[in-house]
């Protein structure tokens, strides 16, 4: 298995979405971390980030930018 360097990686696996997080976003989501029972999983969506427990407790987070469209690239075997 050849390895590849950090810009090789990131060049084949393209910037879908980004989110820019404010102080009262990071607040957010560090209130369901405080917790610390459970992981908390990020859902990105077209109109926006959502935290979620693995009980299915829910919380909007903030809105995101969605990146134009790229086209996926066959990935080296």
């Amino acid at each position: 298995m050849k390895m590849r360097g950090p810009t090789g990686a990131l060049s084949e696996n393209p910037l879908r979405a980004s989110a820019k997080l404010d102080a009262g976003m990071v607040q957010m989501l560090s209130l369901m971390l405080d917790d610390g029972s459970q992981p908390v999983t990020l859902e990105l969506r077209d109109f926006g980030i959502w935290a979620v427990t693995e009980d299915g407790v829910r919380m909007f987070i903030g809105s995101m930018e969605k990146r134009p469209e790229v086209p996926d690239m066959p990935r080296p075997s």
